[in-house]
This record gives structure tokens, sequence and C-alpha cells, in this order.
């Protein structure tokens, strides 16, 4: 049965025209020369997730997955899910993905390159959050072997080598949280033992060592990437690569989110590692000033500018896109035939362009829909009007809430929006003048921004704020603005003075 709801994880398919955004950023991580941290920068719920995840699928990362008992795999996606990622790989059944027009060194590089996926915000609580980015290595490296050796009579050896080196990079690791040194292991590199060893008699690494840390490292990246390699029976390429994906940085606490940065920046930046993180660079932001306390924005923004080579603003969604799919759902959920063109007009103009709140508002209006829907209902401009109330039980949850108790306020808000002092017909018992009075005020606070603009005020706030939040609530206001007034201007048009909120959009009537 197709899904009729939209959730709110990230997608395969090229619901919202970011796929070719995807794309273009898997051909920069194998153009670029690592060192190399890229940014993909946008705010809650615009995308990055999704694009980020069409770039690791286009180089052939893979779903995480999990051993169970009696030798079962257990990915995070379904069947279908992953034949859709596997479509998006740069090569289709062995041959070159054509539609990705890229030469045959790029796909040599991403055959022999390894992708990850990594969450810091699932693992915040650890100590050290370098400790569960390595394990991660670990694991999807062991999937990624796991898939090449099907079907070949492979010897082992070079997996259990490269397995031991990025075992001991994490011993290494734990050190530098517990404090306890660890010894160097067996099959190290003669360059990089020599390092390890060097003022240390007793082949003992010192926990704050972060040079000896790097070339351990280093070496452990080699060895995974070369062990690859001579599965596909080639020899390592120098353009080779561990491409590191990090998302959902800026939902974990000030603390973690430091010492993750800090940690790509001083031990992770070798000559085969390139990362993306996926981040809103405001909460970011905020999060190393909450941290370093009383150091300047100029200098929190100068940090981040050094640690990303390269920033990937998300594109807004294209307007065609975002049109079909809310035309879809109501379609998927039986809106009249001859209201949808209009409603999908109503929802363009009450939206911002940001694909979780379109989600979140359309999931919420079609369960809405058949939960409410009744004879009445099926008409066009009684389904409009559900759209606009919808609206206003999600954006100003105070004024719906006043307006389930007494359904009758519908006419005092018109008059507020109208700025009438007409009485209200409604009866003296259920509100007081005092109540009425309440009442009004704070339906004018609720749209004070598009009732009237107090300019002093709103210079005299963003004074008090950093340049970025000031933007930030500059553009929220503005969206905002944008669709509370088309919303008033809708009510003034189409709602009657002496008007009620009808019973049909509360509570469930007649389902005839």
């Amino acid at each position: 049965m197709p899904a009729t709801y939209i959730n709110d994880q990230w997608v395969q398919q090229d619901q919202l025209g970011l796929g070719r955004a995807g794309d273009e950023l898997a051909r920069m991580s194998l153009e670029v020369n690592p060192p190399f941290t890229i940014g993909i920068t946008g705010k809650w719920g615009c995308g990055k997730t999704s694009l980020m995840r069409r770039a690791f699928a286009t180089l052939g990362g893979k779903p995480i997955s999990q051993n169970l008992r009696l030798g079962q795999d257990k990915s995070e996606l379904n069947q279908e899910s992953l034949e859709q990622l596997n479509s998006l790989n740069h090569r289709l059944n062995g041959e070159k993905n054509r539609a990705l027009n890229w030469t045959d060194a790029l796909h040599e590089t991403a055959d022999q390159s390894l992708s990850i996926w990594y969450s810091p915000w699932q693992h915040q609580q650890a100590d050290n959050p370098l400790i569960p980015l390595l394990q991660e290595i670990r694991a999807q490296y062991g999937v990624k072997r796991r898939l090449l050796e099907q079907g070949k009579q492979l010897n082992r050896q070079g997996g259990l080598a490269a397995l031991t080196l990025i075992e001991h990079v994490i011993d290494a690791a734990i050190s530098f949280t517990s404090g306890k040194p660890v010894k160097a292991a067996v099959g190290v590199s003669e360059n990089v033992r020599k390092a390890w060893n060097e003022n240390n008699p007793e082949n003992l690494a010192r926990p704050s060592d972060g040079q000896r840390f790097h070339l351990l490292f280093e070496d452990a990246v080699e060895n995974l990437l070369d062990d690859l390699a001579e599965l596909n029976t080639r020899k390592l390429n120098n353009q080779a690569r561990l491409i590191v994906f990090i998302d959902d940085l800026d939902r974990c606490e000030e603390k973690a989110v430091v010492a993750l940065l800090e940690a790509i920046k001083l031990y992770l930046g070798t000559s085969r590692c390139v990362f993306i993180l996926g981040v809103d660079d405001v909460a970011v932001g905020d999060a190393l000033k909450r941290h370093w306390q009383g150091r300047s924005d100029d200098n929190n923004r100068e940090y981040l500018e050094k640690l990303f080579q390269a920033t990937l603003p998300v594109p807004q969604p294209q307007p065609k896109q975002v049109r079909a799919l809310i035309l879809q759902q109501l379609e998927s959920h039986g809106f009249p035939e001859d209201a949808r063109e209009a409603l999908a007009n109503d929802i363009e103009a009450l939206l911002e362009p940001n694909p979780r709140k379109v989600k979140n508002f359309l999931n919420s209006l079609c369960i809405n829909w058949q939960m409410l829907r009744c004879k009445a209902m099926t008409e066009a401009e009684n389904c409009r009007r559900l759209v606009m109330f919808q609206y206003l039980r999600v954006n100003h949850r105070p004024v719906w809430r006043l307006l389930e108790r007494e359904p009758v306020l519908l006419q005092l808000l018109l008059r507020v929006f109208t700025d009438s002092t007409d009485p209200v017909d409604i009866d003296s018992k259920s509100l007081s003048t005092d109540e009425l009075r309440l009442t009004r005020e704070i339906f004018s606070r609720s749209f004070a921004h598009v009732l009237k603009h107090d300019d002093a005020k709103d210079m005299k706030l963003h004074r008090s704020q950093s340049l970025d939040a000031a933007v930030d609530k500059a553009l929220e206001r503005l969206d905002r603005r944008r669709s509370d007034q088309y919303f008033v201007e809708w009510m003034k048009q189409n709602v009657s003075p002496n008007e009620s909120l009808p019973a049909m959009y509360l509570q469930i009537t007649d389902t005839d």
C-alpha cells in the first residue's frame, strides 16, 4: 500500500529538485585536494540530510547495518529503499552511470574511495566524540569489505591488518579521554612506529601526543583503502580517499560540537581525508559562543572559516516540485478535484519553502481532513477554509485555543483585522467586557507585525543581537509577515462580520 503521509526521513527520490546539488557535491568530494572540509549549510528542515545522502549514495556509500544472530544482517533501509539507493550509484550493474557525465578518472577514484556516514547527535553523550566516529569508520569499512568479498576466494590477512590498525587508533583516542597510555600496534609502518616511539622508551604513546596520533590515523586510512583496492585486484589510486559525511552536528550540545570540530581540525585532517559536515551555521555559531563565552562573533566566524575550505548553502526547493508534492498529497487523500489548484495556491502562499515545514503542514492538514470530512466539507470553499484554519491552528496556537473554546470569537478576530470597534454578537454570560478586551489584546499581539509596525522597537532589538541573529530574526519575521498578511486578507474577504467558527472544523459531525 503506498504511503499517503510523508515522513521526515531523508529521501532517495528527488522530490524537491535537490538531486543535482547532491550529485555535484559527490563530484566535488572527488575533485578536491585532501585534506579538505566542506560545510553544507542551511536552516532547520531545509534538506541538508537529503542532499548529503544523495551525494553519499552517488559515491557508493552503504546504509548502516548490524550483524544479528544466525548470520543475518539488518539494514537501516528496506529492500525497496535499498534498490532506490543503489539506482543513484555512480556505477549501475558495474557500468558507469552516464547521467552523471563523470570522467573515467572520477569513476575510478570513487571506486577506490570509502564513504562513511556519521551522526554525532546519536553519540553526544560519549566523553570523546572522536571515538564513536572511529568506531563507525571501522564498522562501515567492515560492511564494504564483506560486500566485496562475496563470491570471491580471498586472503583475509589484509583486512585483519587494516582492522588491527584502526583498532589501535581507537585505543589511542581512548587514551586522550582516559589519560592512560596505549601500546603501538604491531604492523604499523616503520616511519609511524619511529615517530610513535620517539622519546618513549617503553613503547607507550602519551595521551596528549596529537602529532603521533595524526600519523597513526593517516597510516590506518592508507591501509584501509589499500585493502579495499586489493579486493578489486587494483593498485591503490593516488586520488583514493576516505570521505566522511557528518550530519546533525547542530543538534548537539556545545561541548560535543566543539570537541568534534577540534578533533577534525587537529587529528583527522590527513592527506586522504575529506569531511562533509551538514550544519546550521548560525546554530553552530551560537554553540561556539556559549562554549567560549566572551569571545566575539567575528572570532567564532573566523574559526569556522578556517575549518571549512568551502561551504555549500542548500538551494531552495524548486517551486514546481513543491507544488507537485502538495497536489500529490491532496489527490492521495481525496480532496475534491475542483478545489486542489486553489488549495495549492493557498498552501504555497502560507508556507515558506522549507521541506520539513511543508511536509509537516501537509500531514497535519490531511489527517484533519480525513477526520473531520463530512458532506459540507467537500465543497471547494469549505476545503479552502479548512486550509486557512489549519494554518491558524499550527502557527497561532494561542488564538486557535480561544476559538476552540468560544467559536463566536471569530467575529472579534475579524474586527481586530479590520480595526473595527463594532460590538461582537456574543452572550455576556459567556464572556464579560473585560474578558473580551483581554481577548482582543491577545489577538492584536498575535498579529501585531501585520497590523502595525514599530521600527524603533525593532532597531533597538536588533542592535542588541549579533548581525547573523538579527538577519535570522528579520527573515523569520518576513516569512511570517507574508504568510499572516495572506491569512488576514483572506479573512477580510471571506468571513462575514457576524460569523462564528463552524463546528465542522472543530468536531466530527455527519459523515454522509
